[in-house]
């Protein structure tokens, strides 16, 4: 490996400990001024201490924490071509940062990585839903300010309306947790109570109900626990108009503790 390319792939996922080493070495490794791995670790064996090139790769990119006399070494070797002011740390200060690098690696840390970035990217995409379910509320009621809707049909527009955006928000939330991504699901259900009419609340009630009963009960505890008394209730007439009797007291028992 050229000297050029040492220490690019030092992940920006490992421990702090050890992607701090892992760049010292790197510092360090560069001031013995050797164009290659391979001629920087027959420089190394020269003084005792043998290493293939590939292990000593993974040293540099952090993919092994090497033992303190390489580190030593390794730093006696590059203020020795450079001088110490070129290398800028002291023998002391390079020790305790070999002391403090994370021995192993955490097996489950990639994938919490993962699962973090996967709910950032669904709380996002949340909030894109909430500035167009907004939007669109925003525009339909301006619109039925101005047509003569008779009361029969505007209910009934309101009613299909209700359902589909129910029916959006259950499929998210059912596919994230059939996905194995329960907080993900969590998410979904927190961020449309706040952006959902009572109506559109019990509508989607209704069909997670039909859906999935745990994420039912999961939307209706936080329904009735976060939001005005007054959108509970009406959430719990809707729901009694649905023929869900046992649902509405329950979203009342939430509301109350």
């Amino acid at each position: 490996m050229q000297a050029g390319q040492v220490g690019t792939k030092i992940r920006e996922d490992l421990p702090p400990g050890r992607r701090k080493l892992a760049r010292t070495l790197v510092a360090l490794y560069k001031h013995m001024n050797e164009p290659t791995l391979e001629q920087a670790a027959k420089r190394l064996e020269r003084f005792g201490y043998k290493k293939y090139p590939s292990e000593f790769s993974r040293y540099l990119n952090g993919g092994r924490v090497p033992p303190l006399n390489f580190v030593t070494l390794l730093y006696d070797l590059a203020v020795e071509e450079a001088g110490l002011e070129a290398v800028g740390m002291t023998k002391e200060v390079v020790c305790a940062t070999h002391a403090k690098a994370e021995p192993t690696l955490c097996k489950v840390c990639p994938r919490l990585r993962n699962d973090k970035h996967d709910l950032n990217n669904t709380i996002k995409q949340l909030r894109v839903d909430k500035a167009g379910l907004e939007s669109a509320l925003a525009a339909a009621q301006k619109r039925a300010a101005h047509l003569p809707v008779p009361l029969p049909q505007r209910d009934r527009q309101r009613s299909a309306q209700d359902v589909a955006a129910a029916r959006q928000i259950a499929n998210r939330a059912v596919k994230l947790h059939d996905q194995g991504k329960p907080d993900a699901a969590l998410a979904v259900l927190r961020e449309t109570t706040e952006v959902l009419t009572p109506s559109e609340s019990a509508a989607s009630l209704v069909v997670l109900r039909q859906q999935h009963a745990d994420l039912a009960d999961t939307f209706l505890r936080i329904y009735g626990r976060d939001q005005p008394r007054a959108d509970v209730m009406r959430v719990a007439l809707e729901l009694h108009d649905y023929g869900m009797p046992n649902d509405a007291s329950a979203i009342l028992r939430a509301a109350v503790g």
